[in-house]
């Protein structure tokens, strides 16, 4: 059975605006999302309801056209992509246990794009996290400077020894982010050779995320980068959230651990960004 205690408690969903009913509805279309079906057991299973819920579940998503129901859970339509749209950002531990070989690629694949350059901007999220673990780990280049509003990437990168900055501003405890008009003031006043930028979805129409305090900063990292490089893993493609962040014409290279969908392929190679699988 899942490890349950990586998933919000009900006092938290009801905090976060997300219900006990809504995180299930929402991870029935991730796992859609990402494999094509889902079934009554693995929901019931992962959220300890039981399998009528989880039934109820599926006929109101079969409802709204998102699914088809089938003998012992759903698979998706065939008659288009299907797109989540996300509000709620799940808990930070959630979304580092989730598919963590995958990011260790990612992170490992980045990194190796930006080999030998002096200043680089760290976003947030818990692929570009990975990404600055592998930093620390390696034998990062004399006078490297790292420039993050994330804290646990800052306290990784210091602890390399690595030169690292990190704005004034407001702390977010969940994502132990810095946050705020003084943040963006401050590394609005710098140049990056390369960003290292997360996201919670990607699709066509563009690249986004939950906070539009932390989009702000993403902002920031983008107009003042001369590269920049989106690590995002193959479970946030065709999703999109609170916040739109950038155009894709804005991205320079995407490193995930599959091939994008046909549609958001072309759409990324019309906007010339490359593609890199890890």
């Amino acid at each position: 059975m899942t490890d349950s205690s990586i998933y919000p408690t009900q006092e938290k969903l009801a905090k976060r605006g997300r219900t006990p009913a809504q995180a299930r509805l929402a991870a029935i279309l991730d796992r859609l999302n990402q494999g094509g079906s889902v079934s009554v057991t693995e929901i019931a299973e992962e959220f300890q309801v039981s399998d009528m819920t989880v039934r109820r579940d599926l006929a109101e998503l079969e409802a709204q056209g998102l699914l088809e129901r089938v003998h012992g859970g759903a698979v998706s339509l065939q008659h288009g992509p299907l797109t989540v749209i996300d509000d709620v950002e799940p808990l930070f531990e959630a979304r580092r246990r989730l598919n963590s070989d995958a990011k260790s690629r990612i992170a490992e694949a980045a990194l190796a794009l930006v080999a030998g350059q002096q200043t680089l901007a760290f976003d947030l999220g818990t692929t570009v996290l990975a990404g600055a673990r592998a930093l620390a780990a390696s034998d990062p280049a004399p006078g490297l400077r790292i420039f993050t509003n994330s804290l646990r990437v800052a306290q990784l990168t210091a602890a390399a020894s690595i030169q690292t900055y990190v704005p004034g501003g407001l702390i977010q405890p969940g994502e132990m982010s810095v946050t705020g008009q003084g943040a963006v003031e401050d590394f609005s006043r710098y140049y990056f050779d390369t960003a290292l930028i997360g996201a919670s979805g990607l699709t066509p129409d563009g690249v986004f995320d939950y906070s539009p305090e932390e989009a702000a900063m993403k902002s920031v990292y983008i107009q003042r980068s001369s590269r920049r490089i989106l690590m995002i893993d193959s479970s946030k493609f065709r999703r999109i959230s609170t916040v739109r962040v950038a155009d894709l014409s804005q991205i320079s290279i995407m490193v995930s651990d599959a091939a994008p969908p046909p549609e958001l392929a072309q759409a990324l190679e019309e906007a010339n960004v490359s593609i890199l699988v890890a």
